[in-house]
């Protein structure tokens, strides 16, 4: 932080932005909400005799701040692989809509009761993550869904400051004591939606009885890159596609799961953003729809991306004031900041090995399948060797053949990524790093060996890394009465051990240059630093 005085009450704020600019941290929440309802199935497919696996996908909410509340409203995709009565493998989609509402008179932060901030701006990041999910059949072609959805919230807004210091007297009569410092200005924005397209050959022979069972797509961003009011995000959708052949000489044929990468780029409008910000964007697949055509699958999708841009600026307050013609009564406010420490996208390869006796899977066993939901923990600093480690879990679902029937079943595993970042010792509070973003599990593998099992993943990360910090500002002055002083009155003043120059020149209603200068000081640039007052046995005020 850099310190200055000035004698001109007219000029509060001395460059950058000033604090009704600023969008300060206001609310972080996370919380569980039980989702549940009842689907039906269309008629062309077949009744479900057992489930095997429920996977889940949350849109980003579009959001409504009325008040001292907050509506979020957004779609919930479920994914529904069971076996009909036929005895073979189906998947149905299902979506349904979520409404969530956020009371902010419980979660705002103690800095902003009293203040306004409903006419002020904005900005809010999601993580919305479908922790849990069970079903259970009610009927052959219905069933009930059970979601324990995990919601975290980041709301900043910026307060009302229209603080008014023009009436404590006149120019070159009030001291003030103003204070630059960095703060995180960040901006988040939805790209529109992308459409892709594949097309994948079939064998000749193959193509006529060829069954589309489900298909999956997941998004890996590679790089954000920052530009001039834009982001342009590069990277490749992963699309599985999960196939049978249909044959009526042998029923028991095992699907095939295939793996197709399309790359994509597209550049977001992101208003503000400069080539000198950090930017880290993830995304989400929707409408996807496979049709078989002329001994060819081909696959229409869309991709919704999310960008997250941030880049420290500076902001100017004004720290202390007084009057040196009449008493002054300053009302200071502590405002929660933030300071960016980076964004990126990274990516990573997860691996580990246990017995199959652990998770109940027989030597005999036939793996068919296997997807993951990537739950983060922890983000912590290692400063010394400027890393930020990201701890959490990762829950593989698998699907598997065994006696000849289909069976399901649940494995979670610990992982760790490291990533090399520029963190700010003084600026990191602890070990834990405040941040927001997305990891998901974008590949699954699964193979056997022997007694036992071994899993792998890659995992994409997109994060945005900050350090809480806080500021105190005058926010309100109260004038008094005169300052009298006798003809030719001169005082002395033996400084404290915790004075500075500024406290002494402020309870003395002195000019800062006058004192200065009666006493051989060289002004100085943080006149409240008590290193001001260093060898000074007395002064002369």
């Amino acid at each position: 932080m850099n310190q200055n005085f000035t004698s001109d009450p007219s000029s509060l704020f001395s460059e950058s932005a000033d604090l009704s600019e600023v969008c300060f941290p206001s609310v972080h929440r996370v919380w569980n909400t039980e989702l549940s309802g009842d689907f039906s199935l269309p008629d062309y497919q077949p009744e479900i005799k057992r489930l095997l696996r429920i996977t889940t996908q949350v849109s980003s909410p579009e959001h409504y701040i009325s008040g001292d509340s907050m509506d979020l409203d957004g779609t919930l995709d479920y994914f529904v692989l069971y076996m009909g009565n036929d005895n073979r493998l189906y998947c149905a989609p299902l979506s349904s809509d979520y409404h969530l509402t956020l009371s902010l008179s419980d979660a705002r932060e103690t800095a902003f009761f009293g203040l306004n901030t409903a006419s002020g701006h904005q900005i809010c990041t999601f993580d919305l993550c479908a922790d849990t999910v069970t079903g259970r059949v009610t009927a052959p072609r219905r069933l009930n869904l059970k979601c324990k959805l995990r919601s975290g919230v980041r709301i900043y807004e910026s307060a009302d400051q229209s603080a008014d210091f023009s009436h404590i007297g006149d120019e070159g009569s009030v001291e003030q004591l103003t204070e630059t410092t960095d703060y995180c200005h960040l901006q988040r924005m939805m790209g529109d939606p992308l459409p892709l397209q594949d097309d994948m050959l079939l064998d000749r022979d193959g193509s006529a009885n060829t069954r589309v069972i489900c298909a999956e797509g997941k998004v890996m961003v590679q790089e954000a890159i920052s530009g001039q009011n834009t982001v342009t995000c590069r990277g490749d959708v992963y699309l599985k596609l999960t196939t049978v052949a249909e044959n009526t000489a042998d029923d028991s044929l095992a699907p095939t799961v295939t793996l197709r990468k399309l790359p994509f780029s597209q550049v977001i409008e992101v208003p503000g953003v400069t080539p000198d910000w950090r930017s880290c964007a993830s995304g989400i697949c929707s409408d996807l729809s496979v049709e078989t055509e002329d001994g060819h699958l081909h696959t229409e999708l869309r991709i919704v991306l999310e960008v997250l841009s941030q880049k420290n600026q500076k902001v100017s307050y004004v720290k202390d004031l007084y009057s040196i013609k009449k008493s002054t009564n300053c009302t200071y406010t502590s405002y929660p900041i933030q300071r960016a420490l980076d964004c990126f996208n990274g990516n990573f390869t997860f691996s580990d090995t246990l017995a199959l006796s652990d998770v109940g899977i027989p030597a005999s066993a036939k793996i068919l399948d296997v997807t993951g939901t990537v739950y983060p923990d922890t983000l912590t600093a290692d400063p010394e060797r400027e890393r930020c480690i990201l701890a959490g879990r990762c829950r593989f679902h698998i699907l598997m053949q065994k006696e000849g029937e289909y069976a399901f079943t649940e494995v979670e595993l610990p992982f760790r990524y490291e990533k090399e970042t520029a963190l700010d010792t003084n600026a990191v509070q602890g070990a834990e790093i405040p941040h927001d973003g997305q990891a998901q599990a974008i590949i699954c593998r699964a193979r056997m060996d022997g007694e036992r099992l071994g899993l792998d993943a890659e995992i994409s990360v997109a994060l945005r890394t900050m350090a809480e910090a806080s500021l105190t500002a005058v926010s309100a002055v109260d004038e008094g009465a005169d300052i009298t002083r006798g003809r030719g009155e001169y005082v002395i003043c033996f400084p404290a051990a915790d004075d500075s120059l500024w406290s002494v020149a402020k309870r003395y209603h002195a000019p800062m240059a006058a004192l200065s200068a009666a006493n051989g000081i060289s002004p100085s640039e943080s006149p409240q630093a008590p290193e001001t007052l260093n060898g000074i046995r007395y002064l002369i005020v």
